[in-house]
């Protein structure tokens, strides 16, 4: 049985998506390590979750056009989920940030 044919036999396992593990991969690690990171470069977590949420699409293209019985679309949406809340998050905190200097400037008079 070749590994591209759509038939696996009984017990298994299919193989599962790259681009759908390095997706999760990214995603978890910008949560985990993108507050941290955020501290030195603002823009790097939401930067990482635009990635995340790109290969999370590719892999999704990826899983509907192979033929091959690959797994990974619970990975490739997970990515999805987790990058677009991050990037929910970033815009709202970016807005907060500016609506708070425009209030804090006009307090002051400038």
């Amino acid at each position: 049985m070749s590994p591209h044919s759509g038939d696996l036999g009984p017990g298994a396992v299919a193989p599962v998506n790259a681009t759908a593990v390095a997706a999760v991969v990214v995603a978890v690690g910008n949560v985990v390590f993108g507050s941290f990171l955020g501290l030195f470069l603002p823009a790097l977590p939401a930067v990482i979750a635009v990635v995340a949420v790109v290969l999370g699409h590719v892999a999704l293209a990826q899983l509907r056009r192979s033929g091959t019985g690959e797994s990974g679309r619970g990975l490739a949406i997970t990515a999805l989920v987790v990058g677009y809340v991050w990037l929910a998050l970033s815009s709202l905190l970016v807005g907060g940030m500016l609506l708070f200097t425009g209030f804090g400037l006009a307090v002051l008079g400038f």
